[in-house]
């Protein structure tokens, strides 16, 4: 198993930050298969309509939503129209290095790691990785880039939307959490481990512990933190 770099985690948490944000709704899993491949990170999120109606003007479509309308006879009737809901998946690949960058998105690469990623498995997909790693253009144009700018990130190019079935859909958050269940931490989890680590270091100095076992804490919580702040 690879263990993922620090700047990686960073790059994935800052990510998990950057998607709940722009969602009023988000569950999203670290190295996440349920999409058909190992993804580095995977978010199912209700969007808010201001990036919805982003997505969808950028990608042609029109935003699915329900009409009532009444028939001859004053029966109410409701009807779907549009192509998109506002529930996505979000898939997110890290780069961290150009030649990182490279394995995958190069050009003419045909391992299966690389082809997986040339075909749409979610409704957005997003590279994040550091200014330099990649430039916009040379990205398929599923794929939207994200770069670190201040304390979070900036979308450098926009994906454009693949649309999911509902049945996909619901296929996708049923494997998700399944595996978050019994398989490893959600995006929550992590949270509620960044609280826990941070009142380890309280406790510490409530408690007058030594400054080396305050330190100690203070590492274990800042590395627990890495990419969130």
């Amino acid at each position: 198993m690879v263990v993922a770099s620090k700047r990686h985690t960073e790059l994935r948490n800052m990510a998990a930050t950057w998607i709940n944000n722009r969602s009023f709704k988000m569950c999203g899993l670290p190295e996440c298969s349920a999409v058909g491949y190992m993804a580095d990170f995977v978010a199912i999120a209700g969007m808010y309509s201001e990036y919805h109606q982003r997505y969808t003007r950028y990608s042609g479509l029109s935003k699915k939503q329900m009409v009532s309308s009444y028939d001859s006879q004053m029966n109410l009737t409701r009807t779907t129209r549009g192509d998109i809901d506002r529930w996505y998946v979000c898939v997110f690949e890290i780069k961290v290095s150009r030649a990182d960058f490279l394995n995958t998105f190069g050009k003419g690469k045909k391992s299966p790691h690389a082809q997986a990623r040339m075909t749409p498995v979610g409704t957005a997909h997003w590279v994040v990785a550091d200014e330099r790693v990649c430039k916009p253009e040379e990205l398929p144009e599923l794929w939207g880039l994200l770069e670190p700018y201040g304390g979070g990130l900036t979308e450098k190019k926009i994906p454009k939307l693949n649309v999911l079935s509902d049945p996909t859909l619901h296929s996708m958050a049923f494997d998700m959490l399944w595996l978050q269940m019994n398989c490893h931490s959600s995006y929550y989890d992590q949270l509620r481990e960044m609280a826990e680590k941070i009142g380890d270091v309280k406790r510490a100095i409530a408690t007058g512990k030594p400054i080396r076992e305050i330190n100690r804490r203070c590492e274990q919580a800042v590395e627990t933190c890495r990419g969130f702040i």
